[in-house]
């Protein structure tokens, strides 16, 4: 009898732990995002590239989907991170700017932040994190302290491609007070809260830290966001994988050098290379039927480097090479090989889907993605989205606005039908007035939840004398930036 009472016992207990922590293990993917940085549209393969290599992404996309009209939140690194880290639009707190003080503790992530992350861990996944943060250095802003359990990566904006001993003098002799750029690109690596010690090539690092996650917590699931600053500038890649991509063979790209098309290929594969060793990993661990994927960037490519085509724009521009990113998911165990998915999503739908797979409730934690699940898997057809809104600035007047094919730029009343006319070279405002007036009060509309800035006072040309470059971080120790408190 009492053998039979413990039994109940345990079982009731068990009942209540699945209840608090969500559905069970076995129904509960693995979740991986893995974001590049300043990738064009069409620089994979599987979106028409025909001068950079990219293998294993492809496959994610034959042996899963690709979508066509998936948008991120911002059409620069930090806005555009702000909102997919988060799962919450950025302009619903604030955050409109790259950071351009990234050891001022003002600058970033304000108190508290909540990222999906942190719904991730209430419902019993463990969550870690590989690359770039860009949302703040100071312990509030960790990643550490707003929701992932492991973190292996730099906290700015971007990372030297090599230590810093690869370079000589050039930054350890280097006049200070230094740059922005130089500012974000030389802070140390750290896992967690230590600094790290590296060699090698940063694109190589980041996948090996990646596919140690993966190793040592492959018992129970998890969520993986592999956060990589290739193909960002500044442009360096390993020699021999440079000499793959001679210069006269390069497709010509307006505003592209040769030169730097060669060396931003070579990025492009070094970075699809790692993608591939996280699937060996996985498949090494058997978790790769029941591991969903998702692969995008965080904007549009760069003028200098990238392919946007057919896209008009890029980075830093609202038109669609600017804010369309490509965008593929792979979930052999319920996605059918080859799929195009056709329907408007966000980035912020990724981790509305990931909550919503691991138990969690949207609505209830103010969410602003849509859950995906249902499209994904083919239960319907058509994505729950019908529309997407951007404010582009402080302005109360200034966003953007796509409803259906339609996307209107609110202070120009510029309209175009995307279906037709993708490049967005044919104004058809003047046809279709009516229409304007209606979405630009959807979009005033929306912009109710939106505010001003909240997270820092943006200053286009900072004092260059001020302290703003040091911090006194025990993580920054060894680097020119610490200044001891």
């Amino acid at each position: 009898m009492i053998k039979q009472i413990l039994s109940y016992l345990f079982l009731f207990i068990l009942s209540l732990s699945i209840a608090k922590k969500g559905k069970p293990s076995s129904e509960r993917p693995n979740i991986i995002v893995i974001m590049a940085d300043d990738l064009g549209y069409r620089d994979l393969g599987v979106y028409g590239c025909k001068d950079i290599r990219t293998p294993n992404i492809d496959k994610l996309a034959h042996n899963g989907g690709r979508f066509t009209s998936a948008y991120v939140t911002g059409c620069m690194c930090g806005p555009s991170r702000a909102g997919f880290i988060t799962g919450r639009n950025q302009s619903s707190f604030g955050y409109y700017k790259n950071p351009p003080k990234p050891l001022d503790p003002s600058q970033g992530f304000s108190e508290g932040t909540l990222t999906f992350a942190s719904l991730l861990q209430q419902q019993g996944y463990t969550t870690g994190g590989v690359g770039k943060w860009h949302m703040g250095t100071a312990p509030h802003q960790h990643p550490n302290a707003v929701g992932y359990d492991d973190w292996f990566g730099f906290l700015g904006g971007g990372l030297t491609y090599y230590p810093l001993d690869h370079y000589g003098d050039l930054y350890q002799k280097k006049k200070r007070p230094w740059g922005t750029r130089d500012l974000h690109h030389t802070l140390p690596i750290i896992h967690n809260q230590k600094p790290i010690q590296w060699e090698g090539y940063v694109t190589h690092v980041l996948t090996d830290a990646g596919t140690d996650f993966i190793n040592e917590n492959k018992e129970k699931p998890f969520y993986l966001f592999m956060s990589y600053n290739a193909p960002h500038l500044e442009l360096e890649a390993p020699q021999e994988t440079i000499a793959k991509y001679p210069e006269d063979k390069m497709t010509e790209v307006p505003g592209v050098t040769p030169h730097s098309r060669s060396i931003y290929a070579a990025m492009v594969e070094e970075l699809d290379q790692g993608v591939g060793k996280l699937m060996q990993t996985l498949e090494k661990n058997g978790l790769a039927e029941n591991t969903i994927i998702w692969f995008l960037s965080d904007h549009g490519g760069m003028k200098k480097t990238s392919d946007n085509r057919p896209l008009k724009g890029a980075k830093g521009s609202f038109d669609e090479g600017g804010l369309r990113v490509p965008l593929i998911v792979h979930w052999p165990k319920k996605i059918k090989k080859g799929t195009v998915y056709d329907g408007i999503v966000s980035s912020l739908d990724i981790g509305a889907t990931a909550v919503a797979l691991a138990g969690g409730e949207i609505k209830k934690e103010e969410l602003h993605g849509e859950d995906l699940t249902s499209y994904i898997t083919h239960q319907q057809n058509t994505s729950p989205r019908h529309s997407l809104c951007w404010r582009k600035n402080l302005a109360n007047n200034s966003g953007v606005i796509r409803d259906g094919k339609y996307k209107l730029f609110i202070d120009t009343k510029k309209l175009y039908d995307l279906e037709n006319d993708i490049h967005e070279d044919d104004d058809i405002a003047s046809k279709h007035p009516e229409l304007v007036n209606k979405l630009v009060q959807q979009w005033k509309e929306w912009s109710k939840v939106t505010v001003d800035y909240q997270l820092f006072k943006y200053n286009s040309t900072p004092n260059r004398k001020s302290t703003y470059q040091f911090g006194s971080y025990d993580w920054l120790k060894g680097n020119v930036n610490y200044k001891a408190p």
